[in-house]
């Protein structure tokens, strides 16, 4: 996507089978709005945040009267190993040039086959690679053009032993040895309100160095993609005092600059909060301000959301009832003051907003706001909506399908505002769906030839929605989109009709990993509940599908409608 027509930031998953990963990698991001076009793949790891203190790959050292050639590939090896500031790979490089060649600007990640040496002279030689993606120095992928890139390296004799004495900065890695030294955490930053907090996948080294370079990637706040959309609870211009996070036992000590004096006790508890949420799972923080103690208690009411949860059941239409599936049988659990309601609109789409106090209702004549005990108001007439979504603030997002620019948000008083979109080449929308935190929306976008699916920032003013960030392209099914959900905090899906009448599911973490899960036929709806394996299908003929073991199978039949939720709390 590295091009002058589409400059889009994206990450693209290959789809493959299920079980099997891939690393959907990252673009550079542009100065412009619309669709992302098109993407890279390459075969990747799965995502487990590792907080392993050795690295697997441990190369070999320079060997005695080694030829240029061999010290060459020695060094591109010896520098995937990052264990004690890279000093195997220094081994090859002569002193002086050694002890200012610096590998952390960033990582460009070739496929290792394509590697072509051409001996310049006795002490030059170009290294063609075919870079696929590059990682830069906070964790971020961006992927590049595979275009071969000529890489200069110099030799001099240290007594009468060859080392390298000029080389590019940064290391470069074939992808499988990528897959094995690297590891991805999600970062964290806040919403505007400070209630939840929301991922930010970065990928960086496994070893003692992780820690460091995550809360450094915290202070330095959030990628392109979702800045504007996100807080951060740090004051400007908190950086750590030394380039250091030391881990003793389980516990992480983080010391900050004075500018962290700025910070309140709230702020402190937050700043806190964040940390802990964006290191490995098991460590504990202990925040210092200029080797000075703080005593930082945890939020307690105050506390943000990580990952917000809905109901395990399905939230069904069906027999004229609406409510919670009971896990075994065919009973339906109502929604008090709602269920009742929402049945006599006859909707075909529903979404029952956090707290499962209100919901977003299309029914023929356009999309309803619900709250419980009240009787429903239409919002919007428009003919050919998509279904609704609903925000954490009550915010009621809506659009026709044949105009995807006129996407309408509607306030909890009522009030209507036109939302500008980034998208202006798309000529149609079949799903728009706000994620459970309320800063990010994904959508299937059509362009008269193609699908794509974009995940892109909500930028607000307090609670109230005014602009959309630049998309980032997902990996798409192929064929024509038939609907998107969010399934967790990093994962989303979508449904695609493919053109031998069959229907792929793809599976895409954000800044991660994508697959595909085979998908039960004539599949029209997907809705995400709180894993992977827990996400629903519901088909044409009104089966709502579940997965059991490696393939799908019938749940109940006669289903009119599968909702969407956004959440249990708040």
């Amino acid at each position: 996507m590295h091009n002058h027509h589409s400059p889009w930031r994206g990450w693209v998953g290959r789809v493959v089978p299920a079980g099997l990963v891939a690393i959907a990698l990252a673009v550079g991001l542009g100065g412009c709005t619309g669709i992302p076009r098109d993407g890279v793949v390459h075969a990747g790891t799965d995502l487990v945040p590792d907080a392993n203190p050795a690295p697997v790959f441990l190369p070999a050292l320079p060997q005695k009267d080694a030829s240029t050639d061999s010290i060459l590939r020695g060094f591109i090896d010896a520098s995937s190993s990052p264990e004690n500031n890279y000093d195997i790979a220094r081994q090859f490089l002569v002193p002086q040039f050694g002890s200012v060649w610096d590998p952390t600007v960033g990582v460009t990640v070739d496929n290792g086959s394509g590697r072509t040496l051409t001996v310049v002279d006795e002490g030059t030689t170009l290294v063609a690679i075919t870079p696929i993606a590059e990682v830069d120095v906070s964790g971020e992928y961006r992927e590049v053009d595979a275009t071969p890139v000529p890489l200069r390296y110099e030799f001099a004799k240290v007594g009468d032993q060859w080392r390298i004495s000029a080389a590019p900065n940064g290391t470069v890695i074939d992808e499988n040895t990528f897959n094995d030294v690297f590891s991805a955490q999600p970062v964290y930053f806040y919403d505007p309100g400070f209630r939840y907090l929301v991922p930010d996948l970065r990928w960086f080294p496994r070893g003692a160095s992780a820690p460091t370079k995550l809360v450094n990637a915290v202070l330095g706040g959030p990628s392109a993609w979702l800045d504007g959309a996100v807080a951060t609870a740090f004051p400007a211009g908190s950086k750590l005092t030394a380039d250091a996070v030391q881990v003793v036992g389980r516990q992480a000590m983080v010391d900050l600059n004075s500018e962290a004096l700025n910070a309140d006790r709230q702020t402190l508890q937050r700043m806190k909060a964040q940390l802990v949420a964006s290191l490995p799972a098991g460590l504990s923080v202990d925040i210092t301000i200029d080797q000075n103690s703080q005593s930082i208690d945890d939020l307690q009411s105050g506390a943000p959301t990580v990952d917000p949860r809905v109901d395990a059941r399905a939230l069904v239409l069906r027999g004229g009832e609406f409510g919670f599936l009971a896990a075994t049988g065919q009973s339906i659990t109502p929604l008090d003051g709602l269920s009742a309601t929402i049945a006599q609109l006859a909707p075909t789409a529903v979404t029952l907003s956090s707290g499962q106090g209100t919901a977003a209702v299309l029914a023929a004549d356009g999309v309803y706001v619900v709250r419980a005990g009240d009787d429903p108001e239409l919002l919007d007439s428009r003919p050919g909506l998509l279904a609704p979504s609903s925000d954490n603030d009550r915010f009621v997002w809506s659009v026709p399908s044949n105009d995807p620019s006129a996407l309408v948000v509607y306030s909890p008083t009522g009030e209507a505002t036109v939302l500008p979109t980034p998208w202006p080449e798309a000529t149609s929308i079949t799903a728009l769906k706000i994620s459970r935190d309320g800063s990010r929306l994904i959508a299937l976008l059509g362009t008269g030839s193609e699908t794509r699916f974009v995940v892109a920032s909500i930028i607000r003013d307090g609670s109230v929605p005014t602009d959309i960030g630049p998309p980032v392209l997902l990996a798409g099914g192929g064929g024509v989109g038939l609907d998107a959900t969010w399934i967790d905090e990093l994962t989303v899906a979508s449904l695609s009709a493919l053109p031998n009448g069959e229907s792929r599911i793809v599976i895409q973490q954000l800044g991660g990993v994508s697959s595909t899960l085979e998908s039960p036929a004539s599949s029209r709806f997907i809705v995400g509940s709180n894993s992977v394996r827990d996400l629903r299908a519901l088909t044409d003929t009104g089966s709502l599908e579940v997965q059991r073991g490696a393939g799908w199978q019938a749940r109940i039949d006669d289903v009119t409608l599968l909702a969407t939720q956004q959440g249990l709390g708040r």
